[in-house]
């Protein structure tokens, strides 16, 4: 028996161990559903990232507007301070609210007349009223006439 050799043509080559078609057409789907998940939890979390940048910023741009403010209102509080601690201000103070003057200084008074309260006289006496009669009897004297002859 004689062996011929017998050539083996790329149509029947066995395909190696890692190809794809080992794995067949579910495998490639299977692995492109895959990568389409993942992409579009990466794309998801980016604009989560983006979305929280964006807030971030906003609520650093009213912090920055609330310490502006504050710093406005602690100087306004500053300058109050150093002029309460100064006498132009105790003295101004004991003018307004205590009455104090200055020596030298002419004090006004006001003169307010002196108003007496004049007594005032006894109510009167006012007459006694007849009191009417009952609604009752008035009714019934109406509907029922004495006969007078």
């Amino acid at each position: 028996m004689r062996r011929t050799s017998q050539r083996r043509g790329p149509a029947s080559a066995v395909p190696p161990a890692s190809s794809p078609a080992r794995f067949g057409r579910s495998g490639v789907r299977i692995l492109t559903v895959v990568l389409i998940v993942l992409s579009l939890w990466t794309l998801s979390g980016f604009v989560s990232q983006v979305l929280t940048s964006a807030q971030m910023q906003r609520n650093q741009a009213e912090v920055r507007a609330q310490n502006a403010q504050l710093a406005t209102e602690n100087a306004q509080l500053a300058t109050q301070v150093a002029d309460s601690q100064s006498p132009a201000y105790a003295e101004r103070i004991l003018r307004e609210q205590r009455g104090y003057a200055r020596e030298g200084d002419t004090v006004l008074l006001p003169s307010f007349p002196q108003v007496t309260a004049t007594p005032e006289p006894p109510p009167s006496q006012a007459a006694p009223t007849a009191v009417p009669a009952p609604n009752w009897q008035r009714w019934f004297a109406a509907l029922f006439p004495a006969d007078n002859p």
